[in-house]
């Protein structure tokens, strides 16, 4: 196959799938990690797609991602690494021993636990993925909730997780987002944004978790106005609301 016709190709697949990684084309093709990485920025040159880190998104799609056309969990984890890293430490920051902390479904709030790793703390999830983060000696307590698996997000959702949910209070609750515009927090698939709507309203202090890459991106269901926040972190700011501490 040609340069031309494996193009020809990788615009069909993004086209149909609207985001390709990296790991997708050196499957698919065969080739080097620099050859697929040159594969995308030529297809950016061309207008096709928008490059981000570990892929690239159709170009049309960039701004509004549905659960659909979302990469899975374990392929975010190869995007964007160094700001999740950045968001993820400033979060912890904020964690005491003690503290009883939700911590919400993707990769951010997972790479949390590096910085969490010497804190005694209980942490309460529904991320399965977060589960494989968890260093060696950690002095504190997860406790996984059960519930739907969701094998694209690597979280437990629905009724059953719910109903765990409601056990719990929270110290502080740590949510992420598929995207944040027009004022919202939004998430790409509805099961999974009641299990971040019942974690904020169990909470002492919400705080609204994601790398800047999340920004200006619209997703299925808006589940929070970013007001209801007490504060937003990313890995350019963390930004915390006026009137929000007793």
């Amino acid at each position: 196959m040609t340069n031309a016709q494996r193009l020809a190709r990788l615009r069909e697949l993004v086209e149909q799938t609207e985001f390709l990684s990296v790991r997708q084309i050196m499957n698919e093709f065969g080739v080097s990690r620099s050859s697929a990485m040159r594969d995308l920025d030529e297809l950016e040159r061309q207008g096709v797609v928008l490059r981000q880190r570990g892929g690239a998104v159709l170009k049309d799609r960039a701004h509004h991602l549905t659960k659909t056309f979302e990469p899975a969990t374990v392929e975010k984890a190869d995007m964007h690494v160094s700001e999740k890293a950045d968001a993820a430490r400033k979060a912890a920051a904020q964690v005491q021993d003690g503290d009883c902390l939700f911590l919400d479904s993707g990769t951010t709030t997972a790479a949390m636990m590096k910085y969490l790793g010497q804190r005694d703390v209980t942490i309460v999830t529904p991320n399965v993925y977060l589960l494989a983060q968890v260093p060696d000696g950690f002095p504190g307590r997860v406790c996984l909730l059960g519930g739907d698996f969701d094998k694209s997000y690597l979280v437990s959702t629905g009724p059953l997780a719910r109903k765990i949910l409601e056990s719990f209070w929270f110290d502080k609750a740590f949510v992420s987002a598929n995207g944040i515009a027009d004022g919202k927090a939004w998430a790409n698939d509805l099961s999974v944004a009641e299990i971040k709507q019942d974690a904020m309203k169990r909470a002492d202090r919400t705080i609204l978790v994601t790398d800047s890459s999340k920004e200006d991106r619209k997703g299925m269901y808006a589940f929070a106005d970013t007001e209801a926040f007490d504060e937003l972190i990313t890995e350019q700011n963390d930004e915390e609301r006026e009137g929000t501490e007793e």
